[in-house]
């Protein structure tokens, strides 16, 4: 294991990605961006809008920030489980917590850059080379994916007790249940499958020598990644903690619900489809998931609990501005004011 960390170390980083290209990522995520905002705000009354704010329980929305809050330290906290293979001594939560979180912040910017800024904030930090940072934070999505399939799932199973009575729908959700447990208990193994499947003989007749060797590369820089999910010990807390982290995200939408008065109305399965539809506008490349979160979390709480356009817009926005702004941004700019003192000093 020290040669697959020492050969990490020296392995060069990747060519930097032409700045046209990047140029033209960031052009088509604002365009999409755009298009999704034009779709939720098209006749909004505005007025409405902030009215409906004006009328928030601002104690509610205390506790949706701490909620939001809350999982990004047990993210941390996992990270750290994650990283513990890759040095000696103990990985510091704060240094794991404030790469975290300047991901986010960044991501409110340049979507999917947050990666770039956790990676280069914990290898500095903790010392640890980029390329054996690179597969746990791979893992750390992984898992996120992992739970997000899980969910929908959970969530596809449920609706048919509501008003769709679609008879695939449960067997479809139990199966994507299923496939997601199959795939968390392979996934330690999957280096060794990646070598196994390149060393045959029809395989590797057919890869250039510097593609297989590449792919080899990757497959134990990916061990070494997973080695903290091949120690049993590990398991219990990484699942409790993946369970915690996305359990705080639906949290924020349930209070933000109790802030907007609509407790009454949105119940926990309600809730639970409305989470999921938002998580899965998360995943659409917008610059801080503006745009696809306002419109799909708006359409989906007008869908499933008939409030007006301009109530489901006033959540979604508050929600997103809470979640995607104000939590990430405070936390990071105390993390790098408290991270500059103590280097100066």
């Amino acid at each position: 294991m020290e040669k697959v960390m020492e050969k990490a170390a020296l392995t060069p980083p990747a060519e930097k990605p032409n700045r046209g290209k990047q140029v033209a990522k960031q052009l088509i995520g604002i365009a999409v961006a755009g298009i999704f905002l034009y779709l939720a705000f098209r006749q909004c009354d505005f007025n409405k809008l902030l009215g409906y704010v004006k009328e928030l329980d601002l104690g509610f929305l205390a506790l949706v920030c701490l909620s939001g809050l809350i999982s990004h330290v047990l993210r941390a906290v996992r990270w750290v489980i994650l990283m513990s293979p890759l040095k000696d001594e103990k990985i510091s939560l704060w240094n794991s917590f404030c790469a975290i979180i300047y991901g986010y912040a960044v991501n409110i910017v340049i979507p999917r850059g947050g990666e770039v800024a956790r990676i280069i904030s914990i290898s500095k930090t903790e010392n640890i080379p980029w390329a054996g940072v690179l597969p746990t934070m791979f893992i750390d999505r992984l898992l996120d994916i992992a739970m997000l399939v899980m969910l929908l799932g959970i969530t596809i199973t449920v609706l048919p007790l509501g008003e769709m009575k679609v008879p695939w729908l449960v067997p479809g959700g139990v199966s994507l249940c299923a496939v997601t447990i199959a795939g968390l208990v392979a996934l330690p193994f999957t280096g060794k499958l990646i070598r196994l499947t390149t060393s045959i003989a029809a395989v590797k007749t057919r890869l250039p020598e510097g593609l297989r060797a590449k792919i080899h590369e990757l497959s134990l820089q990916f061990d070494l990644g997973t080695k903290s999910l091949t120690n049993w010990v590990n398991l219990p807390a990484i699942a409790i903690l993946s369970f915690g982290i996305w359990t705080g995200y639906w949290l924020n939408l349930y209070l933000m619900a109790m802030a907007f008065h609509l407790g009454d109305k949105l119940d926990i399965s309600k809730s639970l489809v409305a989470f999921t539809v938002g998580s899965v506008g998360v995943l659409i490349p917008t610059p801080g998931s503006v745009g696809s979160y306002h419109y799909l979390v708006s359409e989906a709480l007008q869908s499933l609990i008939h409030i007006d356009k301009d109530q489901a817009l006033a959540f979604a926005t508050v929600l997103h501005f809470i979640s995607f702004v104000a939590v990430p941004c405070v936390p990071a700019a105390l993390c790098f004011a408290i991270q500059y003192m103590r280097r100066v000093r």
